[in-house]
């Protein structure tokens, strides 16, 4: 591979935690000869998306950065590192807006789904305990499942005040954040067949994304990761659990070409069976009743 240039992309506060640990990361990578550049969401509008199709008219969003935030991540062959608060069970809404806009840029991009961008993530919880930071790298990896292949990750909890990446206490997460900046800016000088995951992993861990949340779309033992739409048996013995994943899954998750192209055509045939249905007398009889419908409190004035 022949960049030699890490992308650090915060979800977080300036000067936050979560840059720390970032900035942690990049340090090491340094130390290996490669260069980086970090960008902070929280300086770029970003809004959530509101569904008004002007993306699938000019392949660009008219109303935020989010554009830029893509053409310099996306768009580009650098390794990328994520770092992310957890605010309320998942990262916060500035990377679900992101994650809600990238569609549209596979129109400028159509390689994108080869996940060639080699990445890592880094997820910061202020408590930890009881699963409420369960669903931080989940939620990263809705957006860099798209187009990347993950090298490294880690979640880190108990980390809450500003200043606290930087405590004895967190000196463990410091170094561990380090090794994901030397894992990644290593994995860059190997040719991409090579490239492997270098994080921790358990027996159950999805072999895609590497979390450990699942859900059954049947029933036992048949379970699937959220995220990827891997799947996979899952069987007890001595005492151990293990997995049995489907290997065209692993090789084609859900955010690949062959699955999305798969997921266009249901939405291509559900539209045949939808649009006739919609434009039938009866049902726009209905749509115009519910579009009367129903008093809107609006805010006035005197609440602003």
């Amino acid at each position: 591979m022949t960049s030699k240039k890490i992308i650090g992309l915060s979800f977080g506060r300036k000067n936050g935690n979560s840059e720390a640990f970032l900035k942690a990361a990049l340090m090491a990578a340094e130390e290996e000869g490669v260069e980086s550049e970090i960008i902070r969401a929280i300086e770029l509008k970003i809004l959530p998306c509101t569904s008004c199709g002007a993306c699938f008219k000019n392949a660009k969003c008219p109303h935020d950065d989010t554009d830029w935030l893509l053409d310099n991540t996306m768009l580009v062959d650098n390794p990328l590192i994520v770092a992310a608060p957890v605010y309320h069970l998942r990262a916060p809404a500035s990377l679900i807006c992101v994650t809600e806009k990238i569609n549209h840029f596979f129109f400028n991009n159509p390689h994108a789904r080869d996940r060639k961008i080699l990445s890592a993530a880094i997820s910061v919880g202020g408590s930890g305990y009881d699963g409420w930071s369960s669903l931080g790298l989940p939620t990263i990896h809705i957006f860099l499942q798209h187009f990347s292949t993950l090298v490294d990750q880690v979640q880190i909890n108990h980390c809450a005040d500003r200043g606290a990446a930087l405590t004895p206490d967190n000196a463990w997460a410091i170094e561990r954040s380090r090794q994901l900046g030397r894992n990644l800016a290593k994995s860059m000088k190997l040719p991409f067949n090579q490239v492997k995951y270098l994080g921790e992993d358990t027996p159950v861990s999805c072999p895609v994304c590497h979390c450990n949340i699942f859900y059954l779309e049947k029933g036992l033992p048949e379970i699937a990761c959220p995220v990827c739409r891997v799947h996979g048996k899952v069987s007890h013995t001595g005492g151990k659990y293990q997995v049995a994943w489907d290997a065209d899954d692993i090789q084609n998750p859900r955010f690949s070409a062959v699955k999305e192209h798969e997921h266009l055509e249901w939405i291509m045939r559900h539209a045949s069976e939808e649009i006739p249905q919609i434009a039938m007398p009866e049902t726009q009889a209905k749509i115009k009743q519910y579009q009367d419908y129903g008093k809107y409190i609006t805010r006035g004035k005197a609440d602003k």
